[in-house]
């Protein structure tokens, strides 16, 4: 059997930071680009895309290809969308719009066999390389410890039940949705809002204390360090469309003077 570490989990667990990039392009090219730029993992978003699984498929074939684990944001909490995510190839999972102790726990049992959860029983599938991980009872305890279960906490009511979402044993992660909460509390967009920085720190400090990795997306540098002083291990550096816009903009705007 081929044993495969999770490279994210093992620089958190080591206590280091873990870089990461959004891809909401779907595109098999930007993945294999973010790989090569020495990312740790790149996140594909199936919340606010179109992608379906085949599609999310490739994408994690091309993350392979340069070595980078793959976060796979499913659209929804429902456990077959976790199952799928996990068949085709993630290796990190996150659900979002998690509030409740009792949706955490539905996470970890759709994401993890047994006898963590109850993850449907088949070891061929390509998360498990099409069964060339070996006897299922061995791949299926090689998968738990690999995989990653991550929740997004971005409710009023999320924050209100972090210490009893972040005792539920088996989640790894909480990702932090700074931009849902602002909008939860009525502040919508305020990022720098007290309330929000105040929440967001709660979520920080009970997940700390349980043992969770946070991961929240930053959008400068500036950002980063203030996350990573307040406890964050998971960085998402940054989303693809607004990031190719943004270049496309000033690189038009360096060539504009030849229009005239």
């Amino acid at each position: 059997m081929l044993t495969r570490e999770n490279k994210v989990k093992q620089r958190v667990q080591e206590g280091n930071t873990a870089l990461g990039f959004v891809c909401r392009s779907l595109s098999p090219v930007v993945v294999e680009l973010i790989g090569l730029s020495g990312f740790d993992f790149v996140w594909i978003d199936m919340e606010h895309t179109g992608a379906d699984f085949a599609t999310v498929e490739n994408l994690c074939r091309a993350a392979e290809a340069t070595g980078i684990e793959t976060l796979v944001r499913v659209p929804d909490k429902n456990p077959t969308n976790i199952l799928r995510a996990l068949e085709v190839g993630a290796t990190i999972v996150n659900v979002p719009q998690v509030e409740e102790p009792g949706e955490a726990e539905a996470v970890v049992r759709a994401a993890k066999y047994a006898p963590v959860g109850q993850r449907g029983f088949c070891s061929s599938s390509r998360g498990l390389r099409y069964g060339f991980d070996g006897k299922a009872q061995d791949a299926f305890a090689a998968a738990n410890l690999r995989t990653m279960t991550m929740i997004q906490i971005e409710s009023a009511r999320g924050v209100e039940n972090v210490r009893k979402i972040c005792s539920v044993p088996g989640l790894d992660a909480i990702f932090i949705g700074l931009a849902d909460l602002s909008q939860s509390l009525g502040i919508t967009g305020q990022l720098e809002h007290p309330d929000l920085v105040d929440s967001a720190r709660k979520v920080f400090e009970t997940g700390k204390a349980a043992g969770k990795n946070i991961a929240v997306l930053v959008a400068t540098s500036e950002d980063a360090t203030r996350w990573v002083k307040e406890g964050a291990q998971i960085l998402c550096c940054g989303v693809d469309i607004p990031t190719i816009s943004k270049a496309l903009l000033r690189i038009r705007g360096e060539f504009d003077r030849f229009r005239s």
